[in-house]
């Protein structure tokens, strides 16, 4: 009878997320944790407690699975030894003595593969790389939703949901449902510092410092191990800046007139904007709807913002809408409709529809996101309030790259175009190529206000705005 033993140290969070019994367990870290290891094993961990636990275990790809997460669980359970593996049906079936119970491989790259998952009775999922990752597309969110639904395989002591990836950005579901705001019941393992430093190559973070010096993006989430943004194809607008555009706890200016950016569709869009004397632009506020129309978007958000934050005394500010001229073509049930009347209707002000030729108002944005002052950028962006905003510019917003590298002529169509239209159709008419359109703001209102603002970065602030310094790490 052959023997063979395997012994595996589990570094502190690796134990921890294995053993963990919490609804749902994300491991969320660097590169070389030793994450897909903590995969393979909480399965095993998991079957050896619960007799006859049926696992799925998800990557975006059949390919990328067998590259990467199939080869790691085969060199600590080679088949053979700790079981079987049956090629067709592409399941691993442990072996008597070991555990009692199958793991069966998936590779899914679309929400549609999540029917695969619909006949199933599961006591545990692992999903390997949910968050798109070098070579990686990532797991949509429905096929984790689906997976969570299957948990109910009878006779279970506790069902298992395993999830590793690399930190992902604010906008990746996984973010939002183990980060902020979370789920209850969902529990987040990073480890502080590098765990697995022991079983990777000599200078192993240095080396990859070195690789991806001009991306910053990639240094940030997989050496670091922070949550942040990896670029996908090619920036709209690479002139952004956190250091410089990003600010904490913008408040309106009083006796301003607001300029509301907006952009229609599915995903209508309103951007709440002012510019001070000085000609900074302040982003205060972005609400993007999704799968809604134009009045839900005013009625259940705009409007509420609106009397909630930019209302001073009885008194309402001055409102001046910018946006897609589209807005202006009636609809097909009544000529007496359309979403630039309804803005109208509904919040009151002036329109002024922007540029319908995408170079004539992605120009204005570049050139007014490429100004500062006193070491500010021009156009000032609420982190909280207006992250949509910062999300878009800061590459969300984006060209495809094919991979012949041909770049294509429009940008992406997704949650980041949105908000990057609508502040390309504001740039158009209040910075034409960088400058304030006189046509469309005096200032006026903003001088007979000063007296009750102090000076500062932003030319006028309301007492006790803190705005990060020049450099500071946000």
């Amino acid at each position: 009878m052959t023997t063979h033993n395997v012994t595996f140290n589990p570094n502190p969070v690796q134990r921890q997320f294995i053993e963990s019994k919490a609804k749902a367990d994300l491991f969320s870290s660097r590169m070389g944790e030793g994450k897909s290891t903590a995969l393979c094993w909480a399965a095993f961990y998991h079957t050896r407690h619960n007799p006859g636990a049926r696992w799925s275990m998800i990557r975006d790809t059949w390919e990328n699975i067998q590259a990467t997460t199939l080869k790691t669980f085969f060199e600590w359970f080679p088949p053979g030894v700790f079981g079987t593996f049956h090629h067709t049906k592409r399941t691993f079936t442990w072996a008597g003595g070991v555990a009692e119970g199958e793991v069966e491989f998936l590779g899914m790259d679309d929400a549609q593969d999540a029917s695969k998952l619909m006949s199933r009775e599961l006591a545990g999922i692992a999903l390997d790389e949910p968050a798109p990752a070098v070579g990686s597309v990532g797991i949509h969110e429905t096929i984790f939703d689906i997976g969570m639904s299957r948990l109910r395989q009878p006779g279970m002591k506790w069902y298992g949901a395993k999830l590793a990836e690399n930190n992902p950005d604010e906008t990746h579901w996984t973010y939002s449902k183990f980060v902020v705001p979370g789920t209850e019941g969902y529990k987040l393992w990073q480890p502080p510092i590098p765990e697995n430093e022991q079983n990777l190559p000599p200078h192993y973070y240095a080396e990859l410092r070195r690789i991806w010096g001009h991306r910053p993006d990639l240094i940030n989430r997989f050496v670091e191990g922070e949550f942040g943004f990896q670029q996908v194809g090619r920036a709209v607008t690479p002139q952004w800046s956190d250091h410089i555009h990003l600010a904490n706890g913008l408040n309106p200016l009083p006796n301003t007139p607001l300029h509301l950016l907006w952009d229609w569709g599915h995903n209508p869009t309103c951007i709440i904007t002012q510019v001070t004397p000085m000609g900074f632009w302040l982003i205060l506020d972005a609400v993007v709807g999704e799968d809604i129309g134009v009045e839900e978007l005013i009625v259940d958000a705009v409007r509420p913002l609106l009397a909630d934050r930019y209302k001073q005394g009885n008194r309402k500010l001055k409102l001046a809408h910018i946006g897609d001229p589209a807005g202006t073509q009636r609809e097909q049930t009544s000529i007496h409709r359309s979403p630039v009347r309804l803005v109208k209707k509904e919040l009151g002000g002036t329109w002024r529809g922007g540029p319908v030729r995408f170079h004539n108002r992605i120009e204005p944005l570049r050139s007014v996101l490429s100004r500062t002052q006193k070491g500010r950028g021009l156009v000032q962006v609420d982190r909280t309030r207006a992250s949509a905003v910062w999300m878009a510019l800061r590459g969300g917003w984006h060209f495809h790259v094919s991979r012949t590298g041909i770049t294509s002529g429009e940008p992406s169509k997704d949650i980041h175009s949105h908000p990057g239209d609508a502040m390309s159709y504001g740039a158009a008419v209040l910075f034409p190529l960088g400058k304030i359109s006189k046509k469309d703001y005096t200032g006026a209102e903003d001088r007979r206000a000063a007296s009750y603002f102090r000076r500062g970065p932003l030319g006028f602030e309301r007492p006790g705005l803190v705005l990060p310094k020049h450099g500071a790490k946000l």
